[in-house]
């Protein structure tokens, strides 16, 4: 397989997992090479990588970092497409044509987060 870390599937809104399997067909066609790294994540998952990068006082102002100063997600706890199986990450060496290619199928992604791929509209479908 030419995408590996598929046991990040597993945990996905089934909708969004069988979308990232035909994202992965796509990508063997094509022979990219990456990884998925992150998929479902719990609040408390996703507490500690919100924390990565701020100060105490940020993280209780939600301050908006967009990668800067070592920080790895603007999303705080229940706010994550992450957290309600909507998102994955991917890495490695053709990475931005991986989700150049989700976008072109109709993911939605993070314009300062080159890693992230999410269901389009996900905040409605979960009402938030």
């Amino acid at each position: 397989m030419a995408v590996s870390g598929t046991s990040y599937l597993y945990g996905l809104w089934p909708p969004m997992s069988e979308a990232v399997r035909y994202l992965l067909a796509w990508c063997a066609y094509y022979k990219l090479e990456g990884s998925i790294v992150s998929g479902l994540r719990s609040n408390q998952q996703q507490a500690t990588l919100y924390a990565q990068g701020r100060t105490p006082d940020e993280i209780r102002r939600q301050v908006s970092k967009q990668g800067s100063g070592g920080s790895v997600t603007d999303a705080p706890p229940g706010t994550s497409a992450h957290n309600y199986g909507l998102a994955i990450d991917v890495e490695g060496r053709d990475q931005t044509a991986i989700v150049q290619l989700a976008r072109a199928i109709g993911f939605a992604t993070v314009t300062w987060d080159p890693a992230h791929i999410e269901w389009p509209s996900w905040r409605a479908l979960v009402g938030i």
